[in-house]
């Protein structure tokens, strides 16, 4: 490909990622945390009137933003410390110490993460990769951990989330949500399985957990033999291979190609194989929609339609997946060209001025298809932007 164009529309994506972060003066990370009237721009699910709920500046599309950039500092484009301290600014803002001299999360911000859902625990994979494996950071993570995997921990609604929303019929894998004590209509999304999964296996390999780390694996393969259509693609989400959600939401497909990258970052070896074999089923199945522009619609097996866009989102973590998966030596170079045509389209086609278009909102794995809402597609969402800015740390590579 032509290296003049690609590096235009590296330039192209940084002035917007740096203009949407370190060089924006609205998105201020202490800022934002402390007054419960002030949100991210990126926050489209903030709560009207200007009240935070608690959880929702510890969310999951907060912490896929932080996330790429933590990405592109590690890729080595942190050109001054900017984004590295950005990071870290938004981190220390959530924790607090408590009367016992301990380091946590503030329980006005994260209060109810232990019994929620799966959502919830997603921007702590980022606390144990900015962790150096025994500071503050560290010990939150250990409580977060504690939250998923002890089968005696008790949580703060008298529930054993290892315990009660863990089947071994799905793989061992969690209810996506289990706020209400009581199932979603599926319980295992391939949104939660990149909320849960990375941050289980990268601290687990920290701490020496073989068995968790088994579990993970178990967990993936459950989704790569249960979830897979005759298409070659993935449905949103199921409760077993016969009672599925039948639709092919890109950003969730989107979400499990970066799980099974970050997770397949610290699996033992003797698991490589399988979840290669996976990554390329996935890859080649999603490469077969890709559309001309070099994104995937919406519902990436429909065509391209004023409700059924070519979506931001989904794009940005197929790109990530596909350069990720290359980078490691999981899939072959043939595939470059295609997830570098990703990039360039998401640049070509969805930056305008300052914006990233066509990000879809959020999508309920309930059977209806509320993946259309023109409404929903917003310009610079965080589960689009984060994803956007893993891409770009990718390409850096």
């Amino acid at each position: 490909m032509d290296k003049e164009r690609i590096q235009a529309a590296l330039d192209r994506a940084r002035m917007y990622i740096d203009y949407l972060t370190v060089a924006s003066d609205v998105n201020v990370p202490e800022a934002v945390v402390a007054d419960e009237h002030r949100f991210f721009t990126w926050d489209n699910e903030k709560r009207t009137p200007g009240v935070k709920p608690y959880l929702y500046d510890w969310s999951y599309y907060n912490g896929v933003v932080m996330e790429g950039l933590f990405d592109i500092v590690e890729a080595g484009g942190d050109r001054d410390g900017k984004m590295s301290d950005y990071v870290r600014r938004y981190l220390d803002a959530m924790i607090v110490t408590g009367s016992d001299g301990k380091k946590r999360l503030s329980p006005n911000l994260a209060g109810y993460v232990d019994h929620h859902g799966a959502d919830c625990y997603k921007t702590a994979a980022l606390l144990v990769r900015a962790s150096n494996g025994h500071d503050d950071y560290m010990e939150i993570c250990r409580e977060l951990y504690r939250d998923l995997t002890d089968e005696t921990y008790v949580n703060s609604t008298g529930h054993i989330v290892a315990k009660e929303y863990t089947e071994a019929a799905l793989g061992h894998n969690y209810w996506h949500s289990w706020a209400g004590d009581k199932p979603p209509k599926f319980k295992v999304w391939l949104d939660g399985i990149y909320m849960l999964q990375p941050f289980i296996a990268h601290y687990a390999a920290l701490t020496g957990d073989t068995a968790q780390l088994k579990l993970v694996n178990e967990r993936l393969a459950w989704v790569a033999s249960s979830m897979l259509a005759p298409n070659g693609m993935y449905f949103h989400a199921a409760n077993s291979q016969r009672d599925v959600c039948p639709f092919h939401w890109t950003r969730a497909m989107g979400w499990y190609g970066m799980a099974m990258v970050d997770v397949m970052e610290v699996l033992p070896e003797e698991y490589i194989e399988e979840r290669k074999a996976s990554l390329r089923l996935f890859v080649e199945g999603m490469l077969k929609y890709q559309k001309a522009e070099g994104l995937w619609t919406n519902l990436a097996d429909w065509p391209v339609t004023a409700t059924n866009r070519l979506e931001t989102s989904g794009t940005a973590m197929i790109v990530y997946t596909v350069l990720k998966g290359i980078r490691h030596g999981w899939l072959d170079k043939s595939y470059l060209n295609a997830a570098v045509r990703g990039f360039l389209g998401m640049v070509d086609w969805k930056i305008r001025g300052d914006h990233l278009e066509d990000i879809y909102l959020k999508a309920s794995a309930n059977n209806t298809n509320n993946y259309e809402i023109p409404e929903y597609y917003l310009p610079d969402e965080g589960k689009g932007a984060g994803p956007f800015i893993m891409a770009y740390s990718e390409m850096l590579y």
